[in-house]
Protein backbone atom coordinates (compact mmCIF):
# COMPACT_ATOMS: atom_id res chain seq x y z
CA UNK A 1 0.00 0.00 0.00
CA UNK A 2 1.52 3.78 -0.72
CA UNK A 3 0.87 6.43 1.76
CA UNK A 4 0.56 9.77 -0.03
CA UNK A 5 1.86 12.97 1.79
CA UNK A 6 -1.33 14.73 2.13
CA UNK A 7 -0.37 18.45 2.24
CA UNK A 8 -4.16 20.26 3.02
CA UNK A 9 -8.10 19.63 2.49
CA UNK A 10 -10.60 21.75 2.01
CA UNK A 11 -14.35 20.85 1.59
CA UNK A 12 -16.99 22.62 -0.46
CA UNK A 13 -20.63 21.77 1.45
CA UNK A 14 -22.84 22.71 -1.38
CA UNK A 15 -21.29 20.61 -3.99
CA UNK A 16 -19.79 17.78 -1.57
CA UNK A 17 -16.59 18.15 -2.62
CA UNK A 18 -13.25 17.44 -1.32
CA UNK A 19 -9.91 19.06 -2.43
CA UNK A 20 -7.00 17.28 -1.46
CA UNK A 21 -3.16 18.86 -1.92
CA UNK A 22 -0.49 16.49 -1.91
CA UNK A 23 3.47 17.66 -1.04
CA UNK A 24 4.24 17.40 -4.72
CA UNK A 25 1.64 20.15 -5.51
CA UNK A 26 -0.73 17.90 -7.21
CA UNK A 27 -4.04 18.97 -6.37
CA UNK A 28 -7.41 16.82 -6.78
CA UNK A 29 -10.93 16.72 -6.50
CA UNK A 30 -13.24 13.95 -5.29
CA UNK A 31 -17.53 14.50 -5.52
CA UNK A 32 -20.24 13.66 -3.61
CA UNK A 33 -18.28 13.18 -0.69
CA UNK A 34 -20.10 13.01 2.52
CA UNK A 35 -19.59 15.35 4.84
CA UNK A 36 -18.33 12.85 8.05
CA UNK A 37 -15.77 11.86 5.37
CA UNK A 38 -14.22 15.26 5.06
CA UNK A 39 -14.80 15.79 9.19
CA UNK A 40 -12.94 12.69 9.66
CA UNK A 41 -10.08 13.05 7.60
CA UNK A 42 -9.35 16.52 9.76
CA UNK A 43 -9.57 14.21 12.89
CA UNK A 44 -7.06 11.54 11.88
CA UNK A 45 -3.43 11.24 12.22
CA UNK A 46 -2.28 9.74 8.99
CA UNK A 47 -3.90 11.78 6.55
CA UNK A 48 -1.98 9.18 3.61
CA UNK A 49 -3.26 6.11 5.30
CA UNK A 50 -7.04 7.75 5.71
CA UNK A 51 -6.78 8.97 1.64
CA UNK A 52 -5.58 5.64 0.66
CA UNK A 53 -8.09 3.61 2.35
CA UNK A 54 -10.83 5.83 2.49
CA UNK A 55 -11.03 8.28 -0.43
CA UNK A 56 -9.32 7.20 -3.58
CA UNK A 57 -10.87 5.30 -5.91
CA UNK A 58 -13.86 5.44 -3.83
CA UNK A 59 -15.13 9.03 -5.44
CA UNK A 60 -14.79 10.53 -8.91
CA UNK A 61 -11.70 12.31 -9.03
CA UNK A 62 -10.80 15.26 -11.24
CA UNK A 63 -7.58 16.77 -11.54
CA UNK A 64 -7.28 20.45 -10.65
CA UNK A 65 -4.64 22.10 -12.89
Amino acid sequence: MVHHPVTSIAYDEHSATLEIRFLDRKTLQYQRVPARIYNDFLQVVSKGRFYDGVVKGKFKEIQVP
